[in-house]
């Protein structure tokens, strides 16, 4: 097979690959739980400059929902809460402190109190759940496009390349496209599929925390009824001849 049709394959190869990573990234942009990825888009203005977030400050993920920002300089930190907002203004954020023991220049160890903010995913309630599904199906839509218009490109090419080729040559080389295809049409399946999984999952999350809240409050209503009812007993009883 000549070194163009094999070129060519493989760069129909590293665009079905691209547009699944594009894919991917995108998704964890639909943020469900807290994914290290989508703080990738955030920007902090630090004296006239426009940084990213991991040169400002050090992130910790303290769950499958929140982060710790702790910013270098405690100057910076509204300056990241902007930055936060404008990539995220779902992100829910909060300024709190914790107790760390940090070593003077003599090597004594003292405790201090450190600031940092703590950002929270929003929850998965019936208007989100509804965003997040339209806008994977979105995403999901275009990476479709964009992979059948890279086939549809390369079966151009490989039109005009593969003009005296053998029939071996030939089989082999539809063999390995339907391989190809199957590989990453199958990947972007996949993250498909668990990107719906997971908002499912948050969302039935939210669904169960509101019928909880719901039955507290049934049962603090039901049980305020009955210490009002068992009082007007008692005050009936008081007044009784």
């Amino acid at each position: 097979m000549r070194r163009a049709v094999v070129n060519e394959f493989e760069q129909l190869a590293d665009a079905l690959s691209s547009y699944n990573a594009m894919f991917a990234y995108r998704l964890m942009n639909l943020c469900v739980k807290a994914e290290e990825v989508s703080l990738l888009p955030i920007r902090v203005l630090i004296e006239g400059d426009m940084q990213p977030l991991e040169k400002c400050a050090t992130i910790a993920k303290t769950g499958d929902y929140e982060f710790m920002i702790i910013p270098k300089f405690d100057e910076d930190m509204m300056t990241i809460g902007q930055g936060i907002l404008r990539a995220h203004p779902e992100f829910k954020q909060k300024i709190d402190s914790t107790k760390v023991e940090t070593a003077d220049t003599k090597g004594n160890l003292k405790e201090s109190e450190a600031h940092f903010i703590r950002v929270a995913m929003p929850e998965v309630n019936d208007d989100r759940y509804d965003v997040l599904k339209d806008g994977v199906k979105v995403a999901y839509e275009q990476c479709k496009a964009q992979m059948e218009g890279a086939n549809l490109k390369a079966d151009v090419v490989f039109a005009e390349l593969c003009v005296g080729e053998s029939e071996d040559n030939l089989d082999i080389l539809k063999q390995e496209r339907e391989k190809l295809n199957d590989q990453w049409y199958g990947q972007r399946d996949k993250l498909y599929n668990e990107k719906l999984q997971e908002i499912e999952e948050a969302h039935d999350k939210w669904l169960a925390e509101q019928a909880g809240l719901e039955q507290r409050r049934q049962e603090e209503e039901a049980a305020h009824s009955e210490t009002a009812a068992y009082s007007m007993k008692l005050n009936q009883d008081d007044y009784a001849s």
